[in-house]
């Protein structure tokens, strides 16, 4: 039997898919070493943790300024929050009828030009997926054969610490030829 919710979902991927047919944006390949901005969207509390504390090191010393957005799979922001300064959160309650997120954070994040961006989110959520689609980042890398991506990681094991490790080898080791 067909949910609603099944129906809400389908009609928003239709949405994405127009929206992402109409979009106008400039990809270009990007590695460590070329990347000046990055954009990084995750949708645990796990994933960020590990964010904040290992790859925003491994960003920083490389001179590469970066912004964190995180999905909160609910309808508030946990309360025991001490990196509120530090991310842009959306929630449940900064979707539309369709699960399309609406929020002066997400606006910003979609339409900031970053040279990458990174999906560390390891499942699958339509609004994830929504951002990541609609974003303006030049460069975006993700984990399997998402169709938003544009360089996308196969990983043995869906884990945040295996997943990054394997970003920073190969985006560290990817040696983009400029015209």
């Amino acid at each position: 039997m067909v949910s609603i919710n099944d129906i809400r979902l389908k009609i928003a991927k239709r949405k994405f898919h127009t929206k992402m047919a109409a979009q106008k944006r400039q990809k270009m390949l990007f590695d460590f070493s070329s990347a000046k901005t990055v954009g990084i969207i995750c949708a645990s509390v796990n994933e960020r943790d590990y964010i904040l504390n290992n790859f925003r090191h491994f960003l920083s010393q490389r001179g590469i300024q970066y912004q964190l957005l995180e999905y909160c799979n609910g309808k508030k922001i946990p309360e025991n929050n001490s990196f509120l300064n530090e991310l842009d959160f959306f929630t449940q309650k900064d979707l539309s009828f369709f699960f399309i997120p609406h929020s002066p954070a997400v606006n910003k994040f979609i339409n900031r030009p970053f040279d990458m961006l990174i999906n560390c989110s390891m499942k699958t959520y339509f609004p994830v997926h929504y951002v990541m689609g609609v974003s303006r980042a030049r460069c975006k890398v993700g984990i399997g054969n998402e169709e938003e991506n544009d360089l996308s990681m196969d990983i043995k094991k869906k884990e945040i610490g295996y997943y990054l490790e394997n970003v920073k080898l190969y985006l560290t080791n990817l040696r983009i030829s400029k015209p």
